[in-house]
């Protein structure tokens, strides 16, 4: 099944396609992948006009629904380890429909499956694009409990089979190449670091309605989880009902109380932006994985203060805008001083208002462009070929075919003869144009 809006016969010159990496299925909207490629999406459209978007989604997401956006059906588990180890080839070989399509680079978000999608588009079609990716997470060994470690091995093969893939920070980077070096040799670990690069996310600019109250709620917006911190948290919660009384937590994510101070409202994306504006600060705990924390941008972008634990990642997040803690006893000590002192509280306020400024969307999506732009023009062509002459004459001629057509009419053209390299040519035939499922001769 497929989704998409917009059936006009524009010009198409690049298409994407996106592989995803979903771990929040419940809600989709809420999930980290869906809210960073709707953001790039978006941001994109802004700065240029060139890329149509295939979207690989369980089901149609409404905010990945653009004019230049596809999203094909392809069910996914979500799981970690069943979702690392078990890639959908049917279903993607299905969906990707390669007599009838071209895509010219893959986006991945999961670069476990690099290998697999490789493997499937170089081998059982006729389509060689371009891979780049994205990594949200990495599971490094110093946060997980699994007997059998297996998922960082696959991220980092997934890495080197890649041209660029972003990463959340420079300090998730460093640990990536630290475990790389214990199975690589000096050779592959440098053609890693030359593969990965930090690709600040972008801070959403929210669309809500700003809520006053009298009460000192604390904000815990992150997956109430072990590898977040979070039974850490609650001791210092514990700690501080304990001193006093006169405060809530929030935890949105939670599905039960587990504290007769906690409350676990639910909202839709309005109403979330809305309630966090209410809040007295927020709080990201120490964690052994250093990741970005895009609860926390949402917060300090309408203008929560955060208290971070001191840790190299955070300080990248934040900068001068964070409240640094550096252990249980800080901890205590900072959070009595936000909820007491409103001078304090609202320094830090304006800080995190003014770091939303300085890092939103806008500023960010120009690292990722360069990305892109970069494979773009990497694209391999075909050399000026009797069966490329063929083809060309073959458009002028019709005016306007289809991959398909054009394939059949070549003799029926099959997986071993590579078609990118020729529709990368004919992008520069200045009378012809490609569409998204055509290739057309332009009208003069």
């Amino acid at each position: 099944m497929s989704f998409r809006f917009d059936t006009n016969d524009k010009e198409v010159k690049y298409k994407i396609l996106v592989y995803p990496n979903i771990t929040f299925q419940q809600d989709l909207e809420k999930d980290s992948y869906v809210v960073v490629l709707g953001n790039i999406i978006k941001e994109m459209n802004k700065i240029r006009d060139d890329l149509d978007w295939t979207i690989l989604s369980p089901e149609l997401i409404p905010s990945l629904q653009f004019d230049n956006t596809e999203q094909l059906i392809v069910p996914q588990l979500t799981y970690p380890n069943s979702m690392r180890m078990s890639f959908p080839f049917k279903e993607v070989l299905k969906a990707v429909d390669w007599k009838n399509s071209d895509y010219d680079i893959v986006y991945s978000h999961l670069p476990e499956h690099t290998g697999q999608l490789k493997n499937l588009l170089y081998n059982t079609t006729n389509i060689e694009p371009t891979i780049i990716g994205y990594t949200h997470w990495t599971e490094f060994k110093e946060i997980t409990n699994y007997e059998y470690e297996v998922g960082l091995a696959l991220n980092i093969i997934g890495l080197l089979q890649q041209q660029k893939c972003g990463i959340n920070t420079n300090a998730q980077k460093q640990l990536v190449m630290k475990n790389a070096k214990e199975w690589f040799n000096d050779y592959v670990v440098k053609q890693l670091d030359n593969i990965i690069e930090p690709h600040y996310l972008g801070w959403e600019t929210p669309n809500y309605e700003k809520q006053t109250t009298d009460k000192n709620i604390i904000v815990y917006n992150h997956r109430p989880h072990t590898y977040k911190n979070y039974p850490w948290f609650l001791e210092q919660m514990d700690k501080l009902w304990e001193q006093r009384q006169d405060f809530e937590v929030w935890v949105p994510l939670a599905e039960s109380k587990e504290r007769e101070y906690i409350t676990i409202d639910k909202y839709d994306r309005f109403g979330y932006f809305s309630k966090l504006s209410s809040c007295k600060v927020g709080v990201c705990c120490k964690q052994k994985y250093e990741g970005w924390a895009v609860s926390a941008t949402d917060g300090m972008s309408v203008g929560v203060p955060y208290m971070f634990s001191d840790d190299g990642s955070y300080h990248e997040l934040a900068d001068e805008a964070g409240i640094y803690y550096k252990d249980s006893d800080d901890f205590l000590k900072l959070i009595n001083k936000v909820l007491d002192d409103d001078e304090f509280r609202n320094e830090y306020s304006k800080k995190s208002i003014q770091r939303f400024e300085d890092s939103k969307w806008d500023k960010q999506i120009n690292k990722i462009n360069t990305t892109f732009q970069n494979a773009i023009d990497n694209l391999k062509t075909i050399s000026k070929t009797e069966s490329y002459d063929k083809i060309v004459n073959f458009i002028r001629d019709k005016k306007s075919v289809t991959k398909k057509e054009i394939l059949e009419y070549m003799g029926n053209w099959g997986i071993r003869i590579k078609f990118t390299s020729y529709r990368n040519r004919l992008r520069n035939e200045k009378d012809i144009k490609l569409t998204k499922d055509r290739y057309e001769v332009i009208n003069k």
